[in-house]
């Protein structure tokens, strides 16, 4: 298994982050990976749903984890069957909020190479997150 971990502190209250998850048709908002997350109920373990990433095809999608203001897990599995999930955390601390971002891979193409490529876009996602977050909270 391949793992990597981003964190970054805001002035934000959690709730306003959080808002940002809980609703997919936001994603595109704040990642500019996505061009589509749907899901086929209300944010809760077990949902599925469809990630349509920008130049790729779409792919099933599964919420295995819900946390309601706190954490939500995703997986994929890409074709050659590796898992790719992604876990995103939220903290209080003292003054704001810290958010978290962790993807693991684990299956044929999970290591450096893959993963770095897979995951070189997230510290610009979170900032993006966060700003988006902050123009909402406004």
């Amino acid at each position: 298994m391949w793992t990597y971990e981003h964190s970054i502190e805001t002035a934000l209250p959690q709730a306003a982050v959080w808002d940002c998850y809980a609703d997919p048709a936001l994603w595109p908002e704040w990642d500019k990976e996505v061009r589509e997350l749907t899901l086929d109920g209300p944010l809760a373990p077990g949902v599925r749903g469809t990630l349509d990433l920008h130049g790729l095809p779409p792919t099933d999608l599964t919420i295995p984890s819900v946390i309601p203001g706190t954490a939500l897990t995703t997986e994929v599995r890409i074709p050659d069957g590796t898992l790719l999930r992604f876990t995103y955390h939220l903290a209080e601390i003292s003054g704001g909020t810290l958010v978290t971002h962790r993807a693991e891979l684990d299956g044929p193409s999970a290591g450096q190479e893959f993963g770095a490529s897979v995951t070189a876009p997230v510290p610009d996602t979170m900032r993006a997150l966060i700003h988006f977050a902050a123009t909402r909270a406004r």
